[in-house]
């Protein structure tokens, strides 16, 4: 019984050294990818990039939406938490910020559903972080010191364009003061 097992005994390991490589290494390095994409388009750690709307010309991603304004930030906690203050539209449509780590983990998230107001300022920390007064509405501690936060808000054919990206131009992300 044995010996009939054993021709089965490489394909079972190779499964098994393959899903560790699969569920280990490979969301890092697609993480990796997507910051030096955003970098190289011209996004820098601690400074928000927003997209032009998406049209068939300017894609980078496969299937985003057109009915989508989008804004990213990366992020590099190493020197410090992040405050990001994310504005919600007036027009009723919806808006959302996430927040992914290094391992392409969706850690946290908040949309102007859970706001209770027009804008809500975010404390971004990591967890070696000293003890930083809050100052803000919500905190979240990141499980990687870098990552990139991603804003999405929903437009549709009665938003006010100009006044979506007037709205949109107002999510920021910046380094806190310690004290």
């Amino acid at each position: 019984m044995t010996r009939r097992g054993l021709p089965f005994l490489p394909f079972v390991l190779g499964l098994a050294i393959g899903a560790g490589i699969t569920l280990t290494v490979m969301p890092g390095l697609i993480m990796s990818r997507a910051m030096d994409r955003i970098e190289t388009l011209g996004g820098e750690a601690g400074r928000v990039r927003h997209a032009p709307p998406v049209t068939a010309d300017n894609q980078t991603i496969v299937r985003a939406s057109p009915d989508i304004l989008y804004s990213v930030c990366l992020y590099d906690l190493n020197d410090g938490p992040l405050r990001i203050e994310a504005p919600w539209p007036a027009d009723g449509n919806y808006a959302s910020v996430s927040f992914y780590d290094s391992n392409t983990n969706n850690f946290a998230a908040i949309s102007d559903r859970d706001a209770g107001s027009a804008t809500t300022s975010i404390r971004l920390f990591a967890r070696s972080a000293s003890n930083v007064p809050e100052e803000t509405d919500r905190s979240f501690e990141a499980p990687t010191q870098t990552g990139l936060i991603l804003y999405r808000r929903v437009i549709d054919a009665n938003t006010d364009i100009a006044a979506a990206e007037a709205e949109r131009q107002a999510f920021t992300c910046s380094r806190m003061s310690e004290q």
